[in-house]
C-alpha cells in the first residue's frame, strides 16, 4: 500500500450552525446528501456532526489533489456500523473519476470534535 495523498480540514461548529440558521434547508441540501443531513439532524449535537462531515468532504478533496469540478455530493460520509472501525466515504462523480485515475483503492478518514471545532483527516492510498 502506498499513500497517494493526505488531506486535513478544520470547521468551526458555530460557523456551521450559523450558516444553517441563515440559509436553512437550501444550504443543507447543497452541501450534504439527504442521508448525511438526516443522520446528523437525529444526533444530539447536529451542528457538530454536520461540521465534521463538511471537514471530511474538504479533507477528501485535498487528499485527491483538490480537483476542479468536485461537487459537495461527490463525497458522502457513511456512519460506522456496529463493529466497524469508524466512518467511511463513498466517492461519486469527479471525486470517483479522479480517484480511479490516480489509482486510489482506499480512502481512510477520521473525524474529531473538540473546543467548538470539528476536524477531519483523509488518506488516499493504493
Amino acid at each position: 500500500m502506498s499513500v497517494i495523498g493526505v488531506g486535513i480540514d478544520l470547521c468551526a461548529v458555530d460557523r456551521m450552525r450559523r450558516a444553517i440558521e441563515r440559509h436553512g434547508e437550501r444550504f443543507t441540501r447543497r452541501i450534504f446528501t439527504e442521508q448525511e443531513a438526516a443522520y446528523c439532524m437525529e444526533r444530539g449535537r447536529p451542528w457538530e456532526s454536520l461540521a465534521g462531515r463538511f471537514a471530511v468532504k474538504e479533507a477528501t478533496s485535498k487528499a485527491l489533489g483538490a480537483p476542479l469540478g468536485i461537487g459537495w455530493h461527490d463525497v458522502e460520509v457513511i456512519p460506522a456500523r456496529s463493529g466497524e472501525y469508524g466512518p467511511t466515504v463513498v466517492l461519486r462523480g469527479v471525486a470517483q473519476r479522479v480517484a480511479q485515475a490516480r489509482g486510489v483503492r482506499t480512502m481512510q478518514i477520521s473525524i474529531t470534535h473538540a473546543a467548538g471545532m470539528a476536524a477531519a483527516v483523509a488518506v488516499a492510498s493504493t
